[in-house]
């Protein structure tokens, strides 16, 4: 269990610092529309838990470890940035995250 973890390490780090870095970044160089941001942030959010997740599965097969840690990465988001309404990205990060590590492990498989 530990080598998994220390797996998905380097991804989950890219990850934390796409989820807690781009609103801070947007709100400061957009100020005028803020409220813009924060519609389109769990698009980016979820583009993202895609991108790493997908990248891992093409580098390390198949683990399902990898979506439920960048969905619970989410998790603080959901207070530190958006209102309790955002409850529902958080299955939506999982089954995508999902669905892009076992598309990764079929490029991983077919194309070596």
């Amino acid at each position: 269990m530990k080598e998994r973890f220390e797996r998905t390490m380097p991804y989950l780090i890219f990850i934390i610092v796409a989820y807690y870095s781009l609103p801070i970044i947007l709100v400061a160089a957009l100020r005028e529309s803020a409220a813009g941001i924060y519609q389109a942030l769990p698009a980016l959010d979820i583009c993202f838990s895609m991108g790493a997740c997908f990248f891992f599965g093409k580098r390390h097969g198949g683990d399902w470890l990898m979506a439920i840690e960048s969905s619970l990465v989410f998790l603080p988001c959901i207070y530190i940035f958006f209102n309790p309404t955002a409850w529902i990205y958080l299955p939506i990060i999982a089954f995508l995250s999902l669905l892009a590590v076992f598309i990764g492990t079929v490029f991983k498989n077919r194309f070596l």
